[in-house]
């Protein structure tokens, strides 16, 4: 068989083409067995050894700008639901209803995308990352627009209470029990407004709030506070729109994805410092400072900023089976993409479990260590290039959508072998073929 056409042959079937490993001085025996080495001695930052997990540290889950691919894109599936009153209009209905749920979904992913620098504390150099997750209105083609849009009339659940309130009902599940839709699969996002009683009180203060479940929330007097103006205060330009309450979305989802105030101690971030959540400048104690927060998670007008902290935080979250947001996102990882293929050209350690959409490479003269799970699409695989070696240090590898994946290929050309370390007991499942000597 001609050499070259040998080398192709090797490659397609492998399912991974490139050029660059072939050439025509190919010798006959380029294909060698090479077993895994096991070393016994190989030392060990994490694992068992020293009985803590990297895995369960948020910071390991911060995206590398320079890798962005190491860290693919989460898609958060939601759904609409307005809560009307059966007497009188209260919130948006069909005539401008859908259009709002999609246009609040698109403003708020602006927001996300648009991640401004911290405006505390005051000369900060706290870097500004890609949160590298967004939300995407599922569909459903029994409603009229196609998408998850609903719309319920229901006189004693169309209202929502806040903590004030003698009838307080913020915590109450039963709207979820009753209207819910895919619960478990899609964020279910409930629009609520006041009762009507409290609109007819002319001491009633119309406020945008929210509460969230893990994998649902409640927005309230998105309808009431809804503008068509851009108004400046502070100094600080405000967009309150017709999509204000994005900025309220955007902070209930976060609580959904793990994150606490960031205004308090607590919450689990050393890059947000703790302040006294003033809602503007005063000039008196405590909000006498330079500057007010601009965080997601305070309650403040311009809430679009979100440190790496967060952000590895949200993803840790995000990638925890045990969570109930992980149930509401799209399961990208499911489909294999050939181009969402990730190669490894330097020495990298994922500390961090990742869910990748393609296959991974570790190239020649890299060293790729792996200490969490990692989840492959079906027809996807390990490709361990003669010069490259595979650390294996207590990972579990697996296909998460209830399929198999292809497996290990270890490559050899003459007397260059790739490598797979196991430590610390790692376990590869649900793989066609655990490890294929090629």
């Amino acid at each position: 068989m001609n050499t070259l056409f040998r080398c192709f042959l090797l490659l397609t079937l492998a399912g991974y083409f490139t050029i660059s490993g072939c050439s025509s001085q190919l010798k006959k025996d380029y294909v060698s067995q090479v077993a895994p080495i096991i070393p016994s001695d190989l030392p060990t930052e994490y694992g068992t050894t020293r009985g803590k997990s990297p895995c369960n540290d948020r910071m390991n889950y911060i995206p590398d700008p320079e890798f962005l691919d190491h860290t693919p894109e989460k898609k958060i599936l939601v759904n609409i639901h307005y809560m009307l009153s059966e007497k009188v209009k209260n919130n948006f209905d069909e005539t401008d209803g859908y259009k709002f749920a999609r246009q609040i979904i698109y403003h708020c992913n602006e927001y996300l995308k648009d991640n401004l620098k911290m405006s505390l504390p005051v000369g900060n150099d706290t870097p500004q990352l890609p949160l590298r997750y967004s939300y995407k209105l599922d569909k459903d083609l029994s409603t009229p627009d196609g998408h998850a849009i609903y719309f319920h009339r229901d006189d004693d659940l169309y209202h929502f209470n806040g903590t004030r309130s003698k009838d307080k009902n913020y915590g109450s599940r039963e709207v979820f029990k009753k209207y819910g839709k895919k619960k478990g699969e899609v964020l279910n996002i409930f629009m609520m407004e006041p009762h009507l009683d409290s609109l007819d009180s002319p001491t009633f203060q119309i406020t945008g709030r929210g509460v969230a479940f893990g994998d649902w929330v409640k927005m309230t007097a998105v309808y009431q506070s809804t503008r068509d103006t851009t108004i400046s205060a502070s100094g600080a330009k405000l967009v309150y729109g017709r999509y204000a309450q994005q900025r309220t979305l955007n902070h209930e989802i976060g609580h959904c994805v793990g994150l606490g105030h960031s205004w308090r101690k607590n919450d689990g971030c050393d890059d947000t410092p703790p302040h006294a959540n003033c809602w503007g400048l005063t000039g008196k104690p405590p909000c006498d400072g330079k500057a007010i927060s601009n965080n997601m998670m305070d309650y403040i007008p311009v809430a679009q900023s979100v440190t790496p902290c967060q952000i590895g935080t949200a993803h840790m979250t995000m990638s925890n089976k045990k969570r109930k947001v992980r149930g509401c996102l799209l399961k990208t990882w499911c489909t294999f993409k050939k181009s969402k293929t990730i190669e490894i050209k330097q020495d990298h350690e994922w500390n961090a479990a990742k869910d990748i959409e393609g296959h991974l490479v570790v190239m020649d003269g890299a060293t790729l260590t792996l200490r969490c799970r990692l989840s492959l699409p079906k027809k996807a695989k390990i490709i361990v290039y003669p010069k490259g070696k595979l650390i294996l240090d207590g990972a579990t590898l697996e296909n998460d959508c209830g399929e198999e994946w292809e497996g290990i290929e270890v490559w050899s050309y003459g007397g260059d072998k790739g490598e797979v370390v196991y430590h610390n007991s790692p376990s590869i499942n649900n793989a066609r073929n655990k490890i294929t000597v090629l």
